[in-house]
């Protein structure tokens, strides 16, 4: 499954600055700007598992599944 990350972290930025999103998720406060623009294509698998409970979370479940291809 092929989750579109860049497009996650813009969801994100609708409900929460990255920089507070970013050191929520305990990382360096740019980190998911960094996604946004696609300078990081694809999160390490910890981070990635992270971002998707923090993406359900704040964006609910029909959101959610715009994400990934085929839906999650």
């Amino acid at each position: 499954m092929k989750i579109d990350w860049q497009q996650l972290a813009n969801n994100i930025r609708w409900h929460m600055p990255l920089v507070e999103a970013s050191e929520k998720l305990g990382r360096h406060r740019d980190w998911l700007a960094h996604v946004a623009r696609g300078e990081i294509a694809e999160p390490k698998f910890g981070d990635g598992l992270a971002l998707l409970n923090l993406h359900l979370d704040l964006c609910g479940k029909e959101k959610h599944r715009t994400i990934a291809g085929r839906g999650l």
